[in-house]
């Protein structure tokens, strides 16, 4: 009687951990500090959702559960893939907001990862009771020595390609008030050259006409003197044959 008890629990055990199939598939996973991973894995069920499915993840570096979820209601495809599940999800208060639990597929979405945050990671299916392991290796952000050189030099030298930044802006600025005053100075010279010039032909101007006139009043002048010499010459005479 006992040794058929035995097979039967066996056998039911069997049948349960073949109810559940579990694929996982990455056992290990890289991250980058300030990114995010996503554990993934997924399951199948052989059968129709009958009973709640308890599903929890477990951190090998911390001592609670990171998040607990009980599947309460889940429709199942043709192929046992479960979809539209719906349940209560619990979530460590130390990883509120740094993780996302996917009840169809059972896979955990790690936010803003840190260096610590290395280590083994546990999903675990309580009905029937199945796990697998998924290790996670979180660096640093890569540079190639470029890019690093580069983003340090940058970092350095910031002031000094503002200050370089502010001394060629203040060059050109001065060179373009230079080139205005120069054309300003150069269009003013000119004006007052184009002024300077025609006072000196309005003076050279004045003197011609002041001479013309000198020379057209001169005979007039000499002509007039003369006749009034010959008019007193002839008075003259004419007063000698009087006497």
């Amino acid at each position: 009687m006992k040794s058929r008890r035995g097979c039967w629990s066996i056998l039911l055990f069997l049948s349960f951990s073949y109810a559940l199939l579990i694929d996982i598939p990455q056992e290990s996973v890289k991250g980058t500090v300030g990114h995010s991973v996503l554990l993934s894995i997924s399951y199948r069920l052989q059968g129709p959702f009958s009973s709640p499915l308890s599903i929890q993840w477990n951190f090998s570096n911390y001592p609670n559960p990171l998040t607990m979820y009980t599947v309460t209601n889940c429709s199942v495809s043709a192929e046992g893939i479960p979809t539209r599940c719906s349940g209560h999800n619990f979530i460590n208060p130390a990883y509120q907001g740094r993780t996302v639990f996917f009840p169809e597929n059972a896979s955990l979405l790690l936010q803003n990862l840190q260096l610590s945050d290395s280590g083994v990671y546990s999903v675990t299916f309580k009905v029937p009771q199945q796990t697998r392991h998924i290790t996670l290796t979180v660096s640093e952000p890569h540079f190639n020595h470029g890019n690093a050189e580069g983003g340090t030099g940058n970092k350095m030298n910031s002031p000094l390609v503002l200050l370089l930044g502010l001394l060629i802006t203040g060059g050109l600025s001065f060179l373009l008030l230079l080139l205005l005053l120069f054309f300003f100075c150069r269009g003013h010279k000119g004006a007052v050259q184009q002024k300077r010039t025609r006072i000196i032909k309005q003076q050279e101007e004045v003197p011609n006409h002041e001479d013309s006139h000198m020379e057209s009043s001169l005979p007039m002048t000499v002509s007039t003197i003369y006749a009034r010499i010959g008019e007193d010459a002839g008075q003259r005479q004419c007063r000698s044959v009087t006497d």
